[in-house]
């Protein structure tokens, strides 16, 4: 309506200023008002001596003696019919007629005429074009716009179009949904698909308040001792009650600098997106979701595995509905719980032949007591879904009869390295992890680290989505324990942008974390790291020291963090006696390990034993915290771990190994590994 109200108000001024121009060209209407700029073309094709008014900005008539004998009817142009109804009378200001005061009230009169008939004319046409818009207005009366909803990706026409041509073959009413999308760009919409129903679909922006910290918090009260966590909400799409559509075309930005990803608008957008389908699926209607923009969409919520076409900046796609829904009932970020830590019932998920535990081991086997017993934690936590394990040619024959002997289903994999870790560093191969989304014989995968132990049978994670993880820290979560969902498409992605993502830590879990940007929080009990931070108080350590011992347990997993319980003596945790490591020290934590190792078979135990270099390494650390006086006093306590004094190497005699233990510390690199089974090193996780 903002176009006819301008002209209302502007005529009478654009009137008089062609009255003072010099010379006045009405036109006399007979049919359609508009056809009066027409008539004025007309006219001056026809009089090419035409003169310019004061303004000099409007073709006029030309200038005419003002005899009354003089004025007669412009003669016709036989190659201009279209306009024989329509009669242009030529009026000259400096003429001697007497009419001069009526000239002025036919003006008015004209004009209102005018203005009453092309008000609704130009306004229904609007609404009657070919591409049948809807909404109009909104575009018009839209207020500035918010920088952060603003895309700068060009449209390719012809990739939109190729993306989605196959859909309007055998839909003549194809039903199109327009999100962020800009009024130029609107109406190219009709010139791709003229026979189409295209409407803007208007969605307030989120406030300036809502930003990714908040949606991500590094912490909530998950046990709900001080407060309720709850998430901030998204304004919702606005539609018309019982509006659907077959397409929703969104446009998202993508500022392509660091962190892109964690972009409120561009989540908004797309969860407006995946609401808007939800709700268009009625019966078996399909329903497709058209994202234009130079970043890929979030990846676990519009999977590849649904995408149809990519053409350019133009990403097609089908979604799961179904899945779409749950996803939807979900808290819109990490900001609240998306498993309640004290639920009375758990939700499990129908397919238990496509689900498994998984874990990785690669370029080293000193973790393959640590995954043989997590095995075993987790047949002892009542769970009874397959268990896979990717190992690299690394782990030999004895380590894979091990594991394979301890439930797991070993699977060979090449190894992949991270491009940007350094030569024989402890992160050059942990991007093996993305093998993890080629295990497709499954639909969900719980990944474990192969340092922990399950003591809750945690089973019901399988109903959950990509990703669901606990918190970690700032917006990132921990991948020691996470739902993947496998797809090889997903696993291509990762791989594609190995060269340009890089990761905060160096490692797969940083990586992770820029790819999947939107992801679930469950209690933090589900994924225990045996860590005691710098701040907490005495009170803090004390409650988990109290979790870590519980019986029956609290806690779902206990994650083993610093130096692993296998590699130190059983009679307590060798942490202690590294300054640096105090921090994952746990006595109980550690002795919880031990009974779950002692449950399992002497045959599985037998993985579990100390090489004699590994025996000089812990005495050596002994010493030093004997040198130290450091004042827990570990080092004072007396070793009576049967694995001291068994041997099954050539060479037993440890004790010698000290007398130059920094010398031969320097050259481990040059010594063979063993064919028995063994660890190499004492390592963090």
């Amino acid at each position: 309506m903002a176009t006819p109200l301008l002209l209302f108000f502007l005529a009478p001024f654009i009137w008089f200023w062609i009255l003072g121009s010099g010379g006045v060209a009405l036109g006399v209407i007979h049919g359609d008002p508009s056809a009066f700029f027409l008539a004025l073309i007309v006219r001056f094709w026809r009089e090419p001596s035409l003169t310019l008014g004061p303004l000099g900005s409007l073709p006029l008539l030309p200038v005419r003696p003002c005899d009354d004998t003089t004025k007669r009817r412009t003669t016709k142009s036989k190659s201009f019919k279209d306009v024989e109804n329509y009669e242009v009378l030529v009026l000259e200001k400096n003429c001697g007629c007497k009419f001069k005061s009526l000239r002025y009230l036919l003006i008015a009169i004209v004009s209102a005429t005018f203005l009453t008939l092309l008000t609704p004319t130009l306004y229904e046409r609007q609404l009657q074009s070919s591409s049948r818009y809807v909404d109009v207005d909104w575009i018009w009366d839209k207020t500035s716009a918010d920088p952060r909803y603003v895309s700068s990706a060009d449209v390719q026409w012809a990739d939109v179009y190729t993306a989605i041509e196959d859909l309007s073959a055998g839909n003549q009413e194809l039903k199109i949904g327009l999100l962020n999308f800009n009024s130029t760009e609107y109406g190219s919409w009709s010139r791709i698909l003229p026979e189409s129903h295209v409407s803007i679909i208007r969605l307030e922006h989120a406030k300036d308040s809502i930003t990714w910290p908040k949606l991500y918090p590094e912490w909530i009260d998950e046990e709900e001792e001080s407060e309720i966590p709850s998430c901030p909400s998204f304004p919702e799409p606005n539609v018309r009650r019982g509006a659907w559509f077959d397409v929703i075309a969104v446009k998202l930005p993508c500022t392509r600098v660091a962190g892109w990803s964690r972009d409120v608008a561009r989540l908004h957008l797309q969860l407006s997106a995946a609401k808007l389908a939800v709700t268009s699926s009625r019966g078996n209607r399909k329903v497709h979701v058209l994202f234009v923009t130079d970043c890929f969409p979030i990846p676990n919520l519009f999977p590849c595995k649904n995408l149809v076409k990519h053409e350019g900046n133009a990403w097609l796609y089908r979604p799961d509905l179904k899945a779409v829904r749950e996803k939807l009932r979900l808290p819109v970020g990490s900001c609240e719980l998306a498993i309640p830590l004290k639920a009375k019932a758990r939700l499990f998920s129908v397919d238990r032949r496509r689900e498994a535990y998984a874990t990785i081991l690669h370029s080293a086997s000193e973790y393959v007591c640590g995954a043989i017993t997590a095995a075993q934690s987790i047949r002892q936590a009542g769970s009874t879904r397959d268990l896979v394990i990717l190992v690299d040619n690394t782990i030999s024959d004895h380590h894979r009869r091990g594991l394979e002997a301890a439930g797991w289903k070993v699977r060979i994999i090449e190894r992949i390295r991270n491009p940007k870790a350094e030569r024989d560093a402890y992160n050059e191969w942990n991007y093996s992890k993305f093998r993890l989304w080629q295990l497709t014989d499954y639909d969900k995968i719980i990944f474990i680290d192969a340092d922990l132990l399950i003591l809750r049978n945690v089973d019901f994670l399988f109903a959950m989505p990509e990703i669901t993880a606990t918190g970690n820290n700032a917006t990132l979560f921990n991948s020691g324990v996470m739902v993947i969902e496998p797809s090889n498409c997903t696993f291509q992605l990762l791989m594609e942008h190995i060269n340009e993502i890089t990761s905060y830590n160096g490692g797969d879990q940083g990586y992770l974390n820029e790819i999947f940007t939107w992801w679930h929080r469950i209690p933090k009990h589900m994924n225990f790291l045996k860590h005691f931070w710098e701040g907490d108080s005495e009170e803090a350590k004390a409650k988990k020291t109290q979790l870590f011992g519980a019986a029956p347990p609290n806690l779902y997993v206990l994650h083993y963090l610093g130096l692993k319980p296998w590699l130190c003596f059983r009679d307590y945790d060798c942490n202690w006696n590294n300054f640096m490591m105090r921090e994952f020290a746990s006595d109980v934590a550690h002795s919880r390990w031990w009974k779950t190792h002692d449950k399992m078979p002497r045959k599985l135990q037998s993985y579990c034993l100390l090489r004699t270099r590994q025996k000089a390494g812990l005495e050596w650390d002994r010493r030093q915290a004997e040198k130290a006086n450091l004042e827990d006093g570990h080092w004072r306590r007396n070793i009576t771990d049967p694995r001291l004094k068994t041997c099954f190497e050539k060479f037993c005699f440890w004790e010698s190994m000290l007398w130059h233990w920094g010398e031969a510390k320097n050259q481990t690199k040059s010594i063979p590994a063993p064919a028995t089974p063994a660890t190499m090193s004492l390592s963090s996780s």
